[in-house]
């Protein structure tokens, strides 16, 4: 389907989970649109863009035809768990962003189980006795949803859960502060998890109060560090029965050897040349590294 100007919607919720490009990626993709033209479709539900929010804008600007894709998908949760799936499978995200598409796929996944145990959807009524029967059926899928996840995602079960909270909380808080939302995902606004969390059902002074004492409190930190990393003399130990680092560092001397490799390729390599078959397994491989290593970096952060 073609379309020179066609009013699309824009539901908050859905753009939330696709991260913004930063300037240099629209700017890139915008002169690649005026050069080419619109080569990815719009990916949309009900009218609502799922995918292209960038293309979409775009084209608006400079009255470019686009493909519109409808996706036929019956419920929201559908929609938010295949938007999180491909966020998170094909981009390197902030921090907060990847815990964020986690929780809410997470939780997006265990509504759908929810109706799929008690053998119903959102759109029938359902009995007592349906919504006996699907909590006890629910209770197990739930938690082999869990185990799913922590596995996909290289974490314990106990982070599924806290990202589970921690995406419900995100949502509350954009509800009254949506600015307040988009810094903390984007990682702008140094905040933990906890008060985030805590924030949820508070008032809109509470949620001031909590995000601006935790981002004081994390400041200190940082400041203290810093300077007992100064304070501190060397310390000599004599061989060590075990060290800890002994598998990161080999990894950390590895990984110079991968950047030489690719910067001297794309250096070299004439990239008009390619074929179709050649860019395309690159492009797999290096979507596979950029996954591995925000997997690595998740986990590095998580234990500070």
């Amino acid at each position: 389907m073609k379309e020179e100007e066609h009013i699309l919607k824009i539901d908050s919720e859905f753009r939330r989970l696709v991260f913004p490009y930063s300037q240099e990626e629209y700017s890139a993709l915008e002169q690649q649109i005026l050069r080419c033209g619109c080569g990815q479709p719009v990916v949309v539900w009900y009218g609502y863009i799922i995918q292209g929010f960038e293309q979409y804008d775009i084209c608006m600007a400079h009255n470019i035809t686009f493909e519109i894709k409808n996706i036929s998908f019956r419920v929201r949760e559908e929609v938010i768990s295949i938007s999180c799936r491909k966020e998170l499978s094909t981009r390197c995200l902030p921090e907060n962003q990847y815990r964020y598409l986690i929780g809410k796929r997470y939780n997006a996944e265990t509504i759908i189980g929810a109706h799929n145990a008690a053998g119903t959807d959102q759109f029938k009524e359902r009995t007592r006795r349906d919504l006996s029967k699907g909590k006890k059926l629910y209770e197990g899928s739930a938690g082999l949803t869990k185990k799913r996840f922590a596995g996909e995602y290289h974490l314990d079960p106990c982070s599924i859960t806290r990202y589970s909270i921690y995406a419900q909380a995100i949502d509350y808080i954009a509800s009254i502060k949506l600015e307040t939302v988009n810094q903390i995902l984007a990682s702008k606004m140094k905040t933990s998890m906890e008060a985030v969390m805590a924030c949820y059902g508070k008032s809109e002074d509470e949620v001031t109060k909590l995000l601006t004492a935790s981002r004081r409190s994390t400041s200190a930190k940082k400041a203290v560090s810093a300077e007992e990393k100064i304070g501190k003399g060397a310390t000599i130990k004599d061989m060590p029965a075990f060290d800890p680092d002994a598998e990161i560092n080999s990894l950390a001397l590895t990984i110079p050897s991968w950047i030489s490799t690719i910067n001297r390729t794309h250096s070299s390599a004439k990239f008009s040349l390619l074929t179709a078959k050649g860019r395309k397994q690159l492009e797999q491989e290096l979507y596979k590294l950029q996954k591995t290593t925000q997997m690595m970096l998740h986990a590095l952060r998580e234990v500070r």
